[in-house]
Order: structure tokens, then C-alpha cells, then sequence
């Protein structure tokens, strides 16, 4: 009877030992979790401090941390060779130069035409806005207006932007006087279109095989003939034979004038500011606006009806 009370206290005292003990463990638990967790904050901070104090490559370019750098660095690069070049003149001795050595330090006229915006940033392969565009043409602009003749350096960087190759660029062909001196232009004025052919004589005019007063009856319509030769002081000095179709004799009498004064210009190119002037080589674009549906005439309207 007392082995068995002993056995039996002895297994409530081992019972609640392990509860105890148990219960103590389930207490430690959460600070063992924390301590952890702390640990490994600590070793996350640290090393994110080592990763900071770590040494990185610095970008090459100073606007890498702007909006667009390539763009600020493309400005800051053609400022500063506008200001490396942009030194004041010296004065040079007043020696005259032997005549070759004058043509060939004699500036260019080049006249520079920049790509558009468009084929610009698809050349850069950034994007532009028309305001940045405008900026870097006038980088380009100011690069241009450097003394002649430009720096080699300048002349390789303004070629990269510009519109074409001004070696590649097709020149006018400047019309010639044929085998019988005869010079030959057309010109047009609302429907009407003559072919004037101009050559040096005695000052007679047929239009359409009719001599000047025999086709025009009208004096307006003469005088608008001969007004080319009149004010650049022509008139004789040349025989003009003309063919002209299509519209009314106020229309053939202005495409003759047009077409007279392109032909002076083949024999005597000096007359084209003059010839400008009198308003003789300068097509006149306006024609007779067309009716439109449902209205009378291109703007007349009909009258309004209630009922």
C-alpha cells in the first residue's frame, strides 16, 4: 500500500515538473524569436552600410542624373567649342597677299540647313520637344557665325546635323541660248500658258503668228506684253515670237509678260532685280475660286427661304 502511494506521488511530482518545465519553454520562446530577428536586422543593416560605404563607378557623364543627360551633354559640348573657337580677332599686319594666297583665304558663303526635329532625334536616338530642337539649332547657328574659315573641328561636327551633303546637292542648270541665239521660257497666268522664244532683232512681237496689235485689241493688254522690255529699257532691241493657249487676253497678255521676262533673264541675268522689281518673273498664283454644292457661286449664297 505505501510502494503504491509512492508511485503514485512520485508520478504527480514528475507530471508537474514537466509542465513547468514546459510552460517556462513556451515563455522563452518569443524573446529566442525576437533575439533572432534583432540578430538578423543588425547583420541586414550592417551590411547595407557596407554596401553603401563601397566604392562605384561614377557615371562618366555629369548630367547622368537629369531628365534627358544626352541632351544637356550635347549643349554643354557645342558651348563650350563655341567658346573655345570664339576668340577675339587679332589685327594682322596690312601687307597686300599675293592674289593666290588671297583666293585661298577668302571666306566661304555656305549657307547651313539643319536636319528637322523628327530626323534630329532619330540621328541623336533620343526624343526631342520642338523647344529642345530649337536650342540645339541654335548651338549650331552660333557655331556657324564663327570667323571664317571655320576649324576643322567645327566644319566635322556642324556636318553631322546638316540637312544634306552640300557636296552631293545637284546644282540648277542654268539655262543656255540655243544654236540661233534664241532664249526660251514659260509662262502661265490663270488657265492660260505661253511659250515665249526671245532673240536679238528690232523689237517686233507676233503672238500666234499675228503681229501684237492685230491679236490684242485692248491697250491694257499691249502694254502688259511689252512691259518687260520697257522697264529694263529692251524695247527694240529684241524680236519675241509667242504661243499662247487657254484662258481670256487678260490672262494669255499676263503669261506672256511672265514668260517675256524669264527669257530676258537668259540673256542678260544682271536684270533680274529689275526685272523682280516690275513684278515680271514672279508667278501670279491666284485663279477664279470654284463654285461650291449647294451655294450659287464660290461664296454667294441663295436666298433664304422661311416656308
Amino acid at each position: 500500500m505505501a510502494s503504491t502511494l509512492l508511485r503514485g506521488t512520485l508520478s504527480a511530482f514528475s507530471r508537474a515538473a514537466i509542465v513547468h518545465t514546459t510552460s517556462k519553454v513556451n515563455l522563452l520562446a518569443p524573446v529566442a524569436c525576437r533575439t533572432i530577428r534583432n540578430a538578423s536586422t543588425y547583420s541586414a543593416a550592417t551590411n547595407s552600410q557596407e554596401d553603401m560605404l563601397a566604392y562605384r563607378e561614377k557615371p562618366d557623364s555629369l548630367s547622368y542624373f537629369t531628365g534627358n543627360y544626352k541632351y544637356n551633354d550635347l549643349l554643354i559640348e557645342l558651348n563650350a567649342m563655341y567658346k573655345l573657337h570664339n576668340k577675339p580677332q587679332q589685327q594682322t599686319s596690312t601687307a597686300v597677299l599675293p592674289s593666290d594666297l588671297a583666293s585661298e583665304v577668302e571666306p566661304s558663303n555656305q549657307v547651313y540647313t539643319w536636319k528637322l526635329r523628327d530626323k534630329m532625334s532619330e540621328f541623336l536616338g533620343i526624343p526631342l520637344t520642338t523647344s529642345q530642337w530649337r536650342k540645339i539649332v541654335t548651338q549650331l547657328n552660333m557655331l556657324a557665325s564663327l570667323p571664317k574659315p571655320l576649324p576643322a573641328q567645327v566644319e566635322t561636327e556642324l556636318s553631322k546635323y546638316t540637312r544634306f551633303d552640300s557636296a552631293q546637292q545637284t546644282q540648277v542648270k542654268r539655262k543656255e541660248l540655243d544654236d540661233m541665239g534664241r532664249s526660251f521660257a514659260v509662262g502661265r497666268r490663270k488657265e492660260s500658258s505661253a511659250r515665249c522664244y526671245v532673240v536679238e532683232g528690232d523689237g517686233k512681237i507676233m503672238v500666234n503668228g499675228q503681229e501684237l496689235g492685230a491679236y490684242f485689241n485692248r491697250l491694257v493688254d499691249r502694254e502688259e506684253v511689252t512691259w518687260p522690255f520697257e522697264c529694263t529699257s529692251t524695247l527694240g532691241k529684241f524680236n519675241a515670237w509667242i504661243v499662247v493657249e487657254g484662258g481670256g487676253s487678260t490672262g494669255q497678255a499676263q503669261a506672256i509678260k511672265l514668260g517675256l521676262g524669264k527669257a530676258l533673264l537668259v540673256h542678260d541675268p544682271e536684270l533680274k532685280p529689275t526685272l523682280r522689281k516690275a513684278g515680271c518673273v514672279t508667278r501670279d498664283p491666284r485663279v477664279v475660286e470654284r463654285k461650291k454644292e449647294g451655294q450659287k457661286g464660290a461664296r454667294a449664297k441663295y436666298t433664304w427661304v422661311k416656308r
